[in-house]
């Protein structure tokens, strides 16, 4: 098929330096094209690239991400699936969030494919199993957010007795969520990943899997950065999130206990969010 019959459209990026674009071609159907960011390299091997990597172990786990079509490495390019342009921040958005709550039940259904299938076929080949949010990890995270967001963001000066007094709290919480049993986790599960298509959801950005407690993704969803939701469907969904687990495991879970660890990851995941926020407008210049 001619090039120039292929239509290139523009697409709204990530936090990333990596830029998308939709190809339409002739009959209607289309592609997503990812085109790799300078900070990327781009290895001749497909299954170096962590996002091939990864998504190769999620297509093994009927995980419901796109397709890869095609793999460029000289020019740093893939074309995949299309999943469609409304993500679920959207459908909140332009539908309100009564009409959205049977997304987020999907969205908490394929989110469990993800770590407990994921988990299941645990194996060397994909670089999730080789990185976890241990405690280094997590404090790396947090000390991000005291130099990008307090520091920078906020211009304001922490004396070194209360960063260390800072620090030292940040500690006790990163060893009591490092310390949970190990799932994969997707890490950026919010409601801009989650993309929306014929009442199903598709997942997006997925490169930076990594070991982690099962509360993590789940707060990310509910816990969102983007979209506030009532205490009382946070409440509800956490219930139908434990019923599913149980369900998928056969287990009994303490919901008190998994409820407090929920809370605790929430604040060092939405500390991190804000350190990520930070850095995009001090050092990136992006809103």
């Amino acid at each position: 098929m001619a090039p120039d019959r292929i239509e290139i459209l523009p697409l709204h990026g990530d936090a990333s330096d990596r830029r998308f674009f939709r190809a339409r071609i002739p009959g209607g159907e289309t592609r997503v094209v990812m085109q790799l960011g300078t900070d990327l390299p781009s290895p001749e091997d497909p299954d170096r690239l962590p996002y091939i990597n990864i998504l190769n172990h999620l297509t093994l786990c009927k995980a419901a991400v796109p397709k890869l079509h095609l793999y460029a490495p000289q020019q740093g390019i893939l074309i995949l699936d299309d999943l469609g342009e409304m993500t679920l921040n959207d459908h909140v958005r332009r539908f309100g969030l009564p009409a959205s709550i049977p997304l987020y039940r999907k969205a908490i259904q394929e989110l469990l494919i993800l770590q407990i299938i994921g988990t299941r076929k645990a194996c060397g080949h994909c670089m999730a199993f080789h990185q976890a949010f241990d405690v280094e990890k997590l404090m790396w995270e947090l000390d991000f957010f005291l130099k990008h967001t307090v520091e920078g963001h906020l211009g304001r000066d922490i004396p070194s007795p209360r960063r260390l007094e800072i620090r030292k709290t940040f500690e006790d919480l990163c060893r009591i969520i490092s310390e949970e049993p190990r799932y994969f986790t997707h890490r950026d599960y919010h409601s801009r990943n989650l993309m929306v298509r014929d009442g199903k959801i598709g997942i997006v950005d997925f490169q930076d899997a990594r070991l982690g407690p099962l509360q993590y993704d789940l707060c990310s969803l509910l816990r969102d950065s983007y979209v506030v939701l009532p205490d009382e469907t946070v409440e509800e969904l956490i219930g139908f999130y434990i019923a599913e687990l149980d369900r998928m495991q056969g287990t009994q879970t303490d919901t008190g206990r998994f409820r407090r660890i929920f809370d605790l990851t929430s604040i060092q995941r939405n500390l991190k969010a804000a350190g990520t926020f930070g850095f995009m407008s001090g050092v990136k210049g992006k809103d």
